[in-house]
């Protein structure tokens, strides 16, 4: 790693981004489940209080969601916002320990196992909701062929840190705006093209409803099943509990009438159904109503 021509073309502070996520990572691995658990709700506890960044926009998301509900409500489902987004963030950095820590209930396996058998692949469309990463390591390491779209990141460090982690547990990477023939040739490969399709997409989306307000959202996975046929499957991840965790799949019912708006509201509405649920397990930070 440290010989890695990647990391000596760095600029100084990238460099060292690396190595102290590096470090980070193994301390972390050596922790045990309850510990990180604890340090999670520490660090949650810590950005809430100190490091308030997007706080304004997240509290404001949620009284937008559930306008009905009350002062406890929205100030108890940011505080838990914070922990399960730190959570989120400790499990990707202790991995592989995080996921053999971890108890799993699958829902609705079947579906993705059945959809694979068609030989065209599967989309597989996800939110930026609970535990991700954890949902995806467990993919990778129940041997699945999975294909991930990330963004790059500004820092080449960090950049090359996460992608590592995640290459680590089996996914594989396509980054933003390069070429779509990885993603279709991913699909004709019978593999699993993993889609976070929840984020403002702005004027290159799909207008659908969100909790009652129209949202401009990707219209990527729809546009790739229109295109290919390859079935589109919706699935995310739970915490059940303290130690246990549910990850569902759900399958969306396509026809030859379906289209990337009928589509795209189709798993739209399953995320909402498990936000609403969950209200603090989804990533309330970004602009997900802004035109």
């Amino acid at each position: 790693m440290i010989n890695d021509p990647k990391i000596s073309k760095m600029k100084i502070t990238h460099k060292l981004t690396y190595h102290l996520l590096n470090i980070f990572s193994k301390w972390l691995q050596k922790k045990s489940f309850s510990s990180r658990i604890r340090f999670s709700r520490r660090m949650g506890s810590f950005v809430y209080y100190f490091l308030p960044i997007r706080k304004k926009l997240a509290a404001l998301n949620i009284k937008k969601a559930f306008p009905e509900k009350n002062k406890s409500f929205y100030k108890k489902t940011l505080k838990d916002l914070y922990y399960v987004s730190c959570r989120n963030f400790v499990d990707l950095m202790a991995l592989p320990a995080s996921k053999s820590d971890t108890k799993f209930d699958i829902e609705g396996k079947h579906y993705l196992d059945d959809s694979l058998k068609e030989k065209k692949g599967v989309i597989l469309v996800t939110g930026h909701f609970g535990l991700w990463e954890l949902w995806g390591s467990w993919l990778g390491l129940n041997r699945y062929k999975i294909w991930g779209i990330i963004q790059r990141q500004k820092n080449l460090g960090a950049d090359l840190f996460f992608k590592q982690k995640r290459e680590s547990y089996g996914i594989n990477h396509i980054y933003r705006r390069s070429s779509l023939d990885v993603s279709y040739d991913a699909l004709n490969n019978g593999e699993i093209l993993i889609l976070a399709s929840d984020q403002n997409a702005k004027q290159k989306g799909v207008k659908v409803n969100f909790f009652n307000h129209s949202s401009s959202t990707p219209k990527g996975a729809a546009i790739f099943h229109l295109r290919t046929k390859a079935p589109i499957i919706f699935s995310v991840l739970e915490i059940s509990n303290k130690d246990k965790v549910r990850i569902t799949f759900k399958k969306i019912k396509t026809t030859k009438e379906s289209s990337v708006a009928s589509i795209t509201q189709d798993y739209t509405s399953k995320l909402e159904d498990f936000v609403r649920k969950n209200p603090s397990h989804y990533f309330w930070f970004h602009n997900k109503w802004k035109e």
